[in-house]
């Protein structure tokens, strides 16, 4: 679980995949946010960055969201988004349904031919599959999350996995 280096695990050209809905999850046990702005420069730094993906579900009604995704936007990221879908249940209660990891796996496997290694900021498990893909094309894979949010089979799948912890320092958000 050694922090990224160019040598080892930031290959030629890098796409990174920022699985937003797993993140939060990350921020609840981390008890810190990252600034993204911050963890775009530090990829910049690092490496020849050809893609930064930002995949979320919004409520279309949040004011706050839209103003955050337009900054990204500014920012350089390569937004994805679905609006979350309110689903009545049987018993009465509403399940809010936003999940991208489609798209996320669209994203990676259309863009391969742009880089050389993909970063995936998620744990979900559902994303062994497009590891074992991209790496049986030469790819190579690194997998950034929290132990508590990362499936066993995916740290196994990838090339290199590194739990965000390590990027406090350099990727908290400060708030004022």
């Amino acid at each position: 679980m050694t922090p990224l280096n160019k040598k080892d695990h930031l290959h030629g050209k890098v796409a990174v995949f920022i699985d937003a809905a797993n993140i939060i999850h990350c921020y609840k046990d981390t008890m810190w946010k990252i600034d993204l702005k911050k963890l775009k420069k530090y990829f910049e730094s690092k490496c020849v960055l050809k893609g930064i993906y930002y995949y979320s579900a919004y409520f279309e009604e949040s004011t706050t969201q839209k103003s955050f995704f337009e900054m990204l936007s500014r920012k350089g990221f390569i937004l994805r988004m679905k609006k979350i879908k309110k689903i009545l249940n049987n018993d009465g209660t509403i399940t809010l349904k936003g999940n991208c990891d489609t798209d996320i796996v669209v994203d990676a496997v259309a863009s391969m031919k742009e880089y050389d290694t993909a970063v995936i900021m998620s744990g979900d498990s559902d994303f062994v599959s497009l590891v074992n893909l991209l790496r049986g094309n030469g790819k190579k894979v690194v997998i950034i999350s929290t132990r508590w949010h990362v499936a066993k089979d995916l740290i196994d799948a990838a090339d290199h996995y590194c739990d965000i912890n390590k990027f406090r320092n350099k990727w908290e958000l400060k708030e004022p």
